[in-house]
């Protein structure tokens, strides 16, 4: 396979909604027909992702150090997370931090600082991970991460996640509307993401945001929304909303401290789980959370 059709190969891969053995095992040659002939550190990061998808992890791995020693950012970056939370096996604190400072820089590729290396990298110093505690540093990092993410143009940006940060500062001196309108932006903007990439750490997110807003502001059953239920079902009880004149029951039961849910015959460990796996109609529940209405405890 030469260049151009190792090129093509990878490109006609994107159009292929539901890929065969075959089609990644060519996906897979391309790329690294694509890697020896370039050593562009892109095609890398690209490889280590299919190989994470299929939970190669070692082949993951080897493939995003091989971009970072290229001072490939994105690959930092994931190389950060990887170590930040001991995704595939222990976590290293110290290889977060080196990994997080260097994917926070702009890079010889012209990829700017990364915005999630960059609050990441906060994080550590607020909690004095591989560093000395810092809260000032965490605030000034913070305060300057938002000024840079406050109008996001994709759903991919981390703007729920520094908004949420930055609204726990604004509390903590206070000032307590500002704090309560950056968690409403970050909830709604969330929420779309989740309707594309129902993803367990953008849900966990969303949690966080749902139940600091409600310790801050009253909570009105009246107004609220299917993500609401993240702070409804702290509690057991019923909760009942309609969807296209059907209504539908969530139940929330206790059993050992945990609370589990029951919805549409299934259980799932926690609402966190509930908003991962639960379809209706073979959608997602994340997809379809805004055609649910008249949200209310059932009785």
């Amino acid at each position: 396979m030469n260049y151009g059709d190792a090129l093509k190969t990878v490109q006609d891969f994107y159009e292929i909604t539901s890929p065969t053995a075959d089609d990644e095992f060519m996906y897979t040659e391309a790329l690294g027909v694509l890697i020896q002939e370039t050593k562009e550190p892109k095609y890398m990061v690209e490889l280590g992702w299919y190989y994470s998808s299929i939970k190669r992890f070692d082949l993951e791995i080897k493939y995003l150090e091989l971009a970072a020693e290229s001072g490939y950012g994105p690959a930092f970056e994931e190389l950060g997370y990887m170590w930040y939370y001991g995704q595939h096996g222990e976590k290293d604190y110290d290889k977060a931090f080196q990994c997080f400072s260097r994917g926070a820089e702009r890079d010889k590729y012209g990829n700017s600082g990364s915005l999630w290396c960059r609050y990441k990298l906060a994080d550590m110093y607020r909690y004095g991970l591989s560093v000395d505690k810092d809260p000032d540093k965490y605030r000034q990092m913070i305060e300057a991460a938002y000024e840079d993410v406050k109008n996001p143009r994709f759903l991919n940006e981390p703007f729920p996640e520094i908004a949420l940060r930055l609204a726990g500062i604004r509390a903590e001196e206070g000032k307590k509307e500002e704090a309560v309108r950056l968690l409403r932006q970050a909830k709604s903007f969330l929420a779309e993401r989740l309707s594309v990439d129902p993803f367990w750490g953008h849900i966990n997110v969303m949690g966080r945001i749902v139940r600091f807003l409600y310790r801050l502001t009253p909570f009105n059953i009246e107004y609220a929304d299917f993500y609401d239920l993240f702070h409804m079902t702290g509690e057991e009880g019923e909760y009942s909303f309609m969807r296209e004149g059907r209504k539908y029951i969530l139940i929330v039961s206790e059993e050992d401290g945990e609370y589990g849910i029951k919805f549409d015959g299934r259980w799932y460990r926690s609402f966190e789980e509930f908003c991962q796996k639960a379809e209706l109609g073979g959608s997602k529940i994340t997809r379809i959370y805004d055609e649910f209405y008249d949200l209310e405890v059932a009785e």
